[in-house]
């Protein structure tokens, strides 16, 4: 988030707080085909392709839709895999955007803002095995921000892929909080032997930040795919976005610039190694 995104940021959690307009709804996980849940959903892989051995991803926080997101989005999905959304809006227009693309979708609903639900969202082309979402409150907005685990079946892999997509808190005193999030990363974490992706927006402006991720990311043998051109939104000199592996051959990484939101997306692709 720019500086004037992270003002506006913390004039808009206050203002929100103050008014009553942000609600968080007792339902956490919303889909595109199963009631809403609260934690973890497991579907029915009866039916569903693997994700293929060589595949793309796309992450980009799309700033609640409120800038011209369609054409940007639909140019740099194009044959994607999986999209990772942060700060994804319920309306109706983006649910029927996926529908179209005939992407399976799971949402964590963070908070409810003029009765939408919002918070990261995780789309792809063959369905997801398991699905679990967690909040966690920012300090000094009062505004919960999210993470989504998916599971995936893939070719040529011995164990699903993990797919984490991630929101991070933007204000933590200390960077408590900002821990605090990494920790439950792990713990999603915890006991996976297969190949992993963290994706999404770090949140990462300051030097305390990249410090406390840098080391969590050494602690679990996640790289960074460095991308190529660079054009990701940066704060103080630090890039707000990422994408972490292990397990996985990255075959290029590249970030676009947009005109629609203040993130920049980043666009990957992998393999399964020996394929």
């Amino acid at each position: 988030m720019k500086l004037k995104g992270a003002t506006r940021a913390l004039l808009l959690g206050t203002t929100l707080a103050l008014a009553g307009c942000l609600e968080v709804p007792e339902r956490l996980l919303l889909s595109d085909q199963f009631a809403p849940g609260s934690d973890c959903l497991h579907p029915s892989l009866a039916g569903s392709s693997p994700l293929p051995a060589t595949f793309s991803l796309l992450s980009w926080n799309i700033y609640k839709q409120q800038g011209d997101w369609r054409p940007e989005l639909t140019r740099w999905s194009a044959q994607a895999d999986l999209l990772l959304l942060q700060e994804a809006s319920g309306r109706e227009g983006l649910y029927r955007w996926l529908n179209e693309q005939q992407l399976h979708w799971f949402q964590v609903a963070a908070f409810n803002w003029q009765r939408l639900p919002t918070g990261v969202l995780t789309a792809s082309t063959g369905q997801a095995a398991q699905a679990c979402g967690q909040r966690i409150t920012e300090p000094a907005t009062r505004i919960p921000k999210s993470l989504l685990a998916s599971r995936y079946s893939l070719q040529g892999a011995a164990e699903q892929l993990l797919v984490i997509n991630l929101h991070a808190v933007n204000f933590s005193l200390r960077g408590r909080t900002y821990q605090a999030q990494l920790d439950m990363i792990s713990e999603a974490m915890a006991g996976h032997g297969g190949p992993v992706i963290v994706a999404g927006d770090f949140n990462r402006w300051n030097a305390r930040r990249q410090r406390l991720l840098s080391a969590w990311a050494s602690r679990h043998g996640l790289q960074e795919a460095q991308p190529e051109p660079d054009l990701r939104t940066r704060f103080w000199g630090y890039p707000l976005d990422g994408i972490y592996y292990r397990g996985l051959n990255l075959e290029r990484v590249e970030s676009m610039a947009s005109d629609a939101s203040d993130h920049s997306p980043l666009k990957a692709v992998f393999s399964v190694p020996g394929q």
